[in-house]
């Protein structure tokens, strides 16, 4: 059983390919050259499985399944950002996290995400099945 309060830690360099700039495909799309809020997230969602990976049994993962998220400030090509995820709660089935996103400037993302234990083979063969539907 997780206790509340534990906390991981997820650092990144900003590449490229975590620029809101790099997100349009279409002509006329702009966005700036700084982190993206999905790649914002994505290390938020690591830290938060990192704290999990104890509740997980045989053939069972993670999933991320709702998240409440602040961008609050931008982050240049090649900063290192931080993501560190705590956690709060267990709801039902949901394992409830407060994350938080730092450069060196400070805050840059505030939030909360839930995630669910799943069974891997389950998950991915539901995933096939919507194809055929």
């Amino acid at each position: 059983m997780l206790e509340r309060g534990k906390t991981a830690s997820i650092a990144h360099i900003v590449r490229e390919q975590d620029l809101a700039s790099a997100y349009g495909d279409s002509a006329g799309e702009r966005y700036p050259d700084v982190l993206s809020t999905p790649a914002m997230l994505g290390p938020m969602e690591r830290a938060c499985a990192q704290i999990m990976r104890g509740e997980l049994g045989e053939g069972q993962l993670s999933v991320g399944v709702s998240t409440h998220l602040d961008h609050l400030a931008p982050t240049r090509l090649g900063v290192e950002v931080v993501a560190t995820a705590t956690f709060r709660e267990l709801d039902g089935s949901l394992f409830w996290f407060d994350v938080a996103a730092t450069d060196p400037g400070g805050q840059v993302g505030s939030g909360s995400h839930a995630r669910a234990i799943v069974n891997r083979s389950a998950i991915e063969a539901r995933a096939e099945k919507r194809l055929k539907a």
